[in-house]
């Protein structure tokens, strides 16, 4: 890559780069800069040892202690039970707990309506939502599938919105670097080219 300003950022810059190289290419990759500025450069090339990504820690929800789950006093901890090592004959049982627990553990009826729907969501990946439903439907707390159906589009359009911000920002970030092709910056970012067009509109009205 040409450079011809001391950019302090750039290895964050590169580092953001090799991630999305690496995901395509998964191969060996060295980057290099070449500094076309007048003054000797000083950015630093090399990020510190507790800042360099060498992989990550697996927590196997499903090995978990159920138990010590269900003990917690907090709602999020008490909600991963119902994902935890219990057979699957027991969850019923599991299900009364959690939403005993939770009845224990939250303050107030608004925020044991909002657990109770996040857990009907949880459910699904073990597929008992019918079963936790029935359960939550005989609490004394009005409970409705079609808030759920809204509550889980808000979460899916949260996580859309969050990826479009994150792909907007890069793909600005290498518009503004001013070395790539489009066509090149849509494969890094891994979207299409009218996505970068996008991006290049919104930033040419803002100047």
């Amino acid at each position: 890559e040409f450079q011809t300003e001391d950019e302090p950022n750039m290895v964050y810059r590169k580092a953001e780069y090799h991630g999305i190289a690496l995901n395509l290419k998964k191969m060996e990759i060295r980057h290099l800069v070449i500094y076309l500025g007048t003054n000797s450069p000083t950015m630093p090339t090399q990020l510190p040892d507790n800042q360099v990504y060498r992989g990550f820690d697996i927590i196997d929800i499903h090995a978990l202690n159920h138990q010590i789950l269900l003990q917690s006093q907090v709602p999020d901890v008490v909600l991963l039970s119902i994902l935890a090592d219990y057979p699957i004959e027991q969850a019923e049982s599991i299900l009364r707990l959690i939403v005993q627990q939770l009845k224990v553990v939250c303050k107030d009826k608004s925020e044991l309506s909002k657990y109770i729907k996040q857990l009907v969501i949880l459910s699904r990946l073990r597929k008992i939502d019918s079963l936790t439903i029935k359960i939550t439907e005989e609490m004394p707390i009005t409970y409705d599938i079609n808030t759920d159906f809204l509550y889980n589009r808000g979460i899916e359009k949260g996580i859309e919105k969050e990826r479009h911000d994150r792909n907007f920002e890069f793909v600005k970030n290498l518009l503004q670097d001013g070395d790539f092709s489009d066509e090149r910056i849509a494969s890094l970012a891994g979207v299409d080219i009218a996505f970068v067009h996008e991006v290049k509109k919104v930033l040419a009205h803002k100047k």
